[in-house]
């Protein structure tokens, strides 16, 4: 893999298979680096950095999700000239960015295999967070802890103080309208859809799977004592377990563990 928040692509010759990894807002390539490195030899891999991330919060504050998409569209359109297959793997925003492009181009995308589906956000509350470390162990837990620094490690835009993201407001109420209209298009999608939705998830209510369950093709899977950033090893071994199966189903793609891809 490249370093944490840079874009990462392998292109081996001759690849008919092409996963596109699309994560959240404010997130990072790195947070599916287990997932990549499940990958067989033979697929290729496009894991975005999505515009104004990596970097500080006034770059950040100046994108939006305008160029959030078209990075995305550009991404499928460019691969959809020598790939037959187009797998979106979305974590969070990147969720309500796939089905986006899954509905431009139904004739590429076989699939979207999607983490977090934020289609009902909900902004962390004491009450949810203890809960959350009640499930982990409290203060003191060792999984809790880790729920933190999960979370502080896939934040890929620098600011010293919360106050700092203030500019950068309008990117959320982005996020929000997104949303929104995701809520209305999602049964639209051709494309088969599997959905991880996590146990104590602080930011995606479980009401979003409403919108997933019982459409044609979707599938839906509770990542025990995970949390919309961490998953435990378990849980990362389910999720790459399902991806691999997914990716059988959806694209034919059966080589997904033989050979990692290099770093």
């Amino acid at each position: 893999m490249a370093r944490p928040h840079e874009e990462y692509r392998y292109m081996p010759e001759g690849a008919d298979t092409a996963v596109i990894f699309v994560h959240g807002i404010l997130g990072s390539p790195s947070q599916f680096t287990y997932l990549v490195d499940s990958l067989g030899s033979r697929i290729t891999v496009a894991n975005l950095l999505l515009p104004g991330h990596g970097g500080t919060v006034r770059e950040f504050a100046h994108s939006g999700m305008s160029a959030w998409q078209s990075h995305v569209d550009a991404c499928v359109a460019e691969l959809a000239k020598t790939h037959r297959n187009i797998l979106l793997v979305g974590h969070s925003m990147g969720c309500l960015l796939s089905v986006q492009a899954a509905l431009t181009y139904p004739e590429r995308v076989r699939g979207l295999f999607m983490l977090a589906v934020p289609l009902v956000i909900r902004v962390p509350s004491p009450a949810v967070i203890n809960r959350m470390k009640g499930a982990l162990g409290g203060d003191s837990g060792q999984e809790y802890a880790q729920w933190r620094l999960a979370s502080e490690e896939t934040g890929s835009v620098r600011a010293l103080r919360r106050l700092d993201y203030l500019p950068a407001l309008p990117r959320f109420l982005e996020l929000f309208i997104k949303s929104w209209k995701t809520r209305r298009l999602i049964a639209r999608v051709a494309a088969p859809i599997f959905a991880v939705h996590s146990e104590f998830d602080e930011t995606v209510s479980p009401r979003s799977l409403r919108y997933i369950e019982g459409l044609p093709g979707a599938a839906v899977m509770i990542a025990r004592d995970s949390g919309h950033f961490y998953y435990p090893e378990q849980a990362k071994l389910l999720i790459s377990d399902a991806l691999a199966r997914f990716m059988e189903a959806t694209c034919g793609a059966a080589d997904m563990a033989h050979q990692k891809p290099p770093v």
